[in-house]
C-alpha cells in the first residue's frame, strides 16, 4: 500500500464524536454495522477513548489533547463482558476499570439463566434488562452523555422480541443521552428476509434494521475487501449520512476507508 495514511473523521469540525452532538439537547443515534471477519473492536475502543479522554490514538493522530472529563460513557453489551473491553481499551491508554465516568452493564453474563430465563416470553425480562440500562445512564450527573448498545439484535433471534420492541427500548435509551451508538451485525443470513414469516427471527432482524437506519444520523460499516483479505488491506471502512439531520453545526463528511490491522496499529487510507 502505497497511498498516504488517513485520520478518521466522521463529521465536518474533524471529529469523530463532534463537541456539538455533546451539548444537543437532540439525541443522536450513529450505527456501527459489521460482518463476520471485521471485528470492529479497534473501532470502538476508539470511540470509546475519544468519548472519554478527547483523544483518538489508533485513528486520528491530530487528536492528541486530552480532555479531561469530556463526557460520561454507559456501554451495554449483549455478547462481551466488560473483562473483552478493558485490555482493547488499555492499550490506548485508557483504564476502563478506574475511570469514573464510564460504566459497563454486563447483558451478556447470565443472560439466558438468570437476566432471561424463559425467552418465549422475554418481554417483561427484556424491559428490566433495560430499565437496568437506563438507570444506570440516568444516576450519571454529567450534561454530556454517550451510550454505546452492542449487538441488541441477540434479543430478536433468540426470544419472542418484536422489531418494534426493540426499537422503543432504544428509543427510551436515545432520550437519556445526547449521542447512542448501537453496534449491529448485518451478516447476510440474519439479513435475508425473503420469504421468511413475520415471526421468523431473520424476519424480525430484517424489520429491525431498516427502522434502526430511519433513526439515525451516521452510518459506519465495516466490511471485508469484496475480492477477500489483502496482504496490506483488511477491510473497508465507509462513512455516510443516515436518515436524519446530524447537528445542524456539523455535517457527516461520507468517505469511503480501506484499513488494516496490525498487532499494535491500525493504518486507514482513502478508498
Amino acid at each position: 500500500m502505497t497511498s498516504q495514511q488517513q485520520d478518521l473523521v466522521f463529521f465536518s469540525d474533524n471529529s469523530i464524536v463532534s463537541d456539538h452532538s455533546l451539548v444537543s439537547r437532540n439525541s443522536s443515534l450513529h450505527i456501527i454495522s459489521h460482518l463476520e471477519g471485521t471485528n470492529p473492536s479497534w473501532l470502538v475502543s476508539s470511540i470509546l477513548e475519544n468519548c472519554l479522554v478527547g483523544t483518538a490514538n489508533l485513528v486520528n493522530r491530530e487528536l492528541n489533547r486530552k480532555i479531561i472529563n469530556r463526557s460520561q460513557v454507559t456501554f451495554a453489551s449483549f455478547i462481551h463482558s466488560k473483562a473483552f473491553w478493558v485490555p482493547l481499551s488499555r492499550k490506548q491508554g485508557v483504564d476502563l476499570d478506574s475511570n469514573p465516568n464510564f460504566q459497563f452493564v454486563d447483558c451478556f453474563s447470565d443472560l439466558f439463566t438468570k437476566q432471561i430465563p424463559n425467552p418465549a416470553n422475554a418481554k417483561p425480562q427484556v424491559s428490566k434488562v433495560f430499565g437496568t440500562i437506563c438507570k444506570a445512564i440516568e444516576n450519571q450527573k454529567s450534561e454530556k452523555k454517550v451510550v454505546v448498545v452492542e449487538c441488541p439484535e441477540l434479543l430478536l433471534a433468540a426470544t419472542d422480541l418484536s422489531s418494534n420492541d426493540l426499537v422503543q427500548h432504544l428509543r427510551k435509551v436515545a432520550s437519556l443521552c445526547n449521542t447512542l451508538f448501537v453496534v449491529i451485525n448485518t451478516e447476510s443470513p440474519l439479513t435475508n428476509s425473503t420469504g421468511a414469516l413475520p415471526d421468523d427471527p431473520v424476519f424480525r432482524i430484517s424489520d429491525f434494521y431498516v427502522k434502526l437506519y430511519h433513526m439515525s444520523s451516521l452510518n459506519i460499516s465495516v466490511q471485508p475487501l469484496s475480492t477477500g483479505r489483502a496482504k496490506d488491506i483488511t477491510g473497508c471502512l465507509t462513512v455516510a449520512r443516515g436518515s436524519q439531520p446530524a447537528n445542524p453545526v456539523t455535517r457527516v463528511v461520507e468517505k469511503e476507508y480501506m484499513f488494516h490491522i496490525a498487532k499494535e496499529s491500525v493504518k486507514l487510507y482513502y478508498r
